[in-house]
């Protein structure tokens, strides 16, 4: 999603329409070369320049876990994971694992690199996995994990709580996880305590804990303190710089510049063709475009808007700009503790009444409106799970401002002579919807769907409210806005349905929309669907990871989908479209080279499932592109 925080700029720069074009570098897009990770001609020194984030001296310390961090994207070059999953894929990579077994349901028998090492010297092992989890012990994993076992130096067997999930989700969970980032030999104390106190716990039976505590135990209020404390203390110390497990480690960092080196000690070292990488911290926006346009960057996250995007394009002719579909909505939930939005046809009257393409025009010019009102997953990955003979069941929201008024007359809405809505009690309403005022998207589009429903006859007013004070307006008693806005049907790391409707019915979706939930805190919502089934969401959802049959969890996937789109209690205004930027005079062998010309360097949404696949490679696989110098044919 190339976001660091949850409100930062989906696309980088929407306030920034007027920005000065500057004067860039001519000349035309570099011959494709063998491989993506070669540093060009024009680069003998063989340096590769981003922009990033981090703490600054002396804050700065090189603990990833510490405050602040050790920087984005230093992450993605100085650690390696077990895996490395692509994110809008979810193909997943060897990285310090070689292989893994899930013959036995009971377990995953991962095998490990014997030529890993740490970038001081020390081997890369199995205990080091261990200590990841034995301290990181709130990571996802651990509450689906009974224990893990290192049998020899670089084995690793993660003992699965019983039901397992399915294969293929279990290693969704595990390739989660950027392993390589506690090297037991320098954290031992810490990871040594936290064993410690682990070891004083007893397996829980309760069954709320089922997904909730590390290693199905139960954590008592005195325990969890112990390990808070020991974590907290752990955060606190570490070496000036990180012990890296990646391709690069930190050099130098100070206010302005982070540098990192090729680690000599990388198992891959001789494929790393860049010596160096240097971060430049630049808050600034326009000094950001300004160094792309010079040249003076040669790689850049993000999708403009378009007078910005297309004059970046007209400075620098050796640029290039991809876009990708990201995995996250922009949308608005109904209040559904404010009257009229506890009514279902109501709801339903709104949607139609708005035009979303319109909308995504102002607030995101490359995003993909929708005809659905939510399904709990991006709408890249509904043609992708639902087949269109069932995707025909489903309500399409079209804009359609007569199919909206016939609702509103079902229900007992009139007009009156000056085109305002009543009620069938002979009330008319002024709405509210708000956005949190720094998250710029959702303040265009929020502006547009105000003035559109008030142009329909529901006076409606947009607020943009200070990120501090939003959130608690929304989540209180009965919530201060009737409609609100965040990101919806998205998914936090992997792209199995399952993750995005787990955080629309578990997570912020269903409680901004002020439904009922049960004794877990999760959405107490129960619907009819498509084959007259009762359809329990929240049941279901602990259901599916369980489920061996690939038809089970897809009729489940279905299931939910038709009811979250027919109950309309969400608003999927459009999917977010991110994108990524190269600089063809560093990088070769990039993917859909014959396309340069054709759309002026500014790649439009692949249609073809492997160009799409791999432009998600040199956007969300680490740096796997940049190690494996993968060669992408046209």
């Amino acid at each position: 999603m190339n976001i660091q925080t949850k409100f930062g700029a989906i696309i980088v720069g929407t306030a920034l329409v007027g920005s000065t074009i500057l004067a860039g570098c001519g000349g035309s897009p570099a011959a494709s070369g063998s491989s993506l990770n070669h540093p060009g001609k024009n680069n003998p020194e063989g340096l590769f320049t981003w922009t990033g984030g981090w703490p600054v001296p002396p804050q700065y310390q090189g603990n990833p876990f510490g405050s602040g961090g050790v920087g984005w994207p230093t992450n993605v070059f100085a650690f390696e994971g077990l895996f490395q999953f692509v994110r809008t894929t979810d193909k997943i990579y060897n990285h310090l694992a070689v292989s893994y077994d899930n013959s036995n349901p009971g377990e995953t028998i991962v095998k490990m690199r014997k030529d890993a090492k740490w970038s001081d010297g020390q081997p890369i092992t199995s205990k080091d996995i261990w200590a990841y989890y034995t301290l990181n012990n709130g990571t996802e994993l651990t509450h689906y994990i009974t224990g893990i076992e290192t049998p020899d130096q670089y084995t690793v067997v993660f003992k699965w709580a019983q039901p397992a999930p399915f294969d293929e989700m279990k290693m969704l969970f595990i390739a989660e996880d950027q392993q390589g980032q506690i090297p037991y030999h320098y954290y031992k104390k810490w990871v040594d305590k936290a064993a410690e106190l682990l070891a004083q716990a007893k397996p829980s039976t309760d069954p709320k804990d089922r997904g909730n505590t590390p290693f199905g135990l139960k954590i008592t209020d005195a325990l969890k303190k112990q390990l808070s404390d020991n974590w907290n203390d752990f955060s606190k110390h570490g070496p000036a710089y990180p012990i890296s497990s990646g391709a690069f480690e930190v050099k130098k960092v100070t206010q302005t510049d982070l540098t990192m080196e090729k680690n000599p000690n990388f198992y891959d070292a001789t494929k790393v063709k860049f010596k160096k990488i240097d971060l430049k911290m630049v808050p600034d926006l326009n000094q950001q475009y300004a160094l792309l346009k010079a040249g003076k960057l040669d790689h850049y996250d993000g999708t403009q808007p378009k007078d910005i995007l297309e004059s970046i394009l007209a400075a620098n002719n050796n640029l290039v700009h991809y876009q990708i579909n990201d995995a996250a909505c922009v949308g608005f939930m109904f209040n559904q503790a404010h009257k009229p939005f506890d009514d279902k046809t109501f709801r339903q009257a709104i949607i139609y009444a708005l035009d979303r393409e319109k909308i995504r025009e102002v607030a995101n010019y490359y995003g993909v409106a929708s005809d659905l009102s939510g399904t709990g997953m991006p709408g890249s990955q509904v043609p992708k799970w639902i087949d269109p003979a069932l995707l025909a069941k489903f309500t399409k929201y079209s804009h359609d401002e007569q199919k909206a008024s016939q609702l509103l007359n079902s229900i007992g809405w009139t007009k009156n002579q000056n085109g305002i809505w009543r009620d069938k009690d002979g009330k008319s309403y002024n709405f509210t919807i708000a956005s949190a005022s720094d998250w710029v998207p959702a303040v265009n589009a929020g502006e547009v769907v105000a003035e559109q429903l008030t142009t329909f006859g529901l006076p409606t007013k947009y607020k943009a409210v200070d990120s501090s004070i939003y959130w608690n307006n929304v989540n209180n008693a009965k919530g201060v806005y009737d409609m609100s806005f965040d990101w919806m049907d998205v998914s936090w790391g992997f792209m199995f349905p399952w993750n995005s409707m787990r955080n629309t019915y578990w997570s912020t979706s269903f409680k901004e929309a002020h439904m009922p939930a049960n004794i877990l805190g999760e959405a107490n919502f129960v619907r009819q669907g498509y084959d007259g089934e009762t359809v329990d969401v929240s049941k279901l959802l602990h259901q599916i990871p369980y489920m061996s049959s690939t038809a089970d969890r897809k009729h489940a996937i279905d299931e939910i989908a038709y009811v979250t789109n027919e109950d309309a209690w969400e608003v999927n205004l459009f999917q977010n479209t991110t994108g990524t930027w190269y600089n063809t005079k560093t990088f070769g062998g990039l993917p859909w080279q014959n396309a340069f010309k054709k759309y002026n360097r500014s790649l439009p949404l692949p249609t073809d499932p492997a160009m799409a696949e791999n432009i998600a490679e040199i956007g969300f696989a680490g740096t796997q592109w940049l190690v494996d110098g993968k060669y992408y044919p046209n």
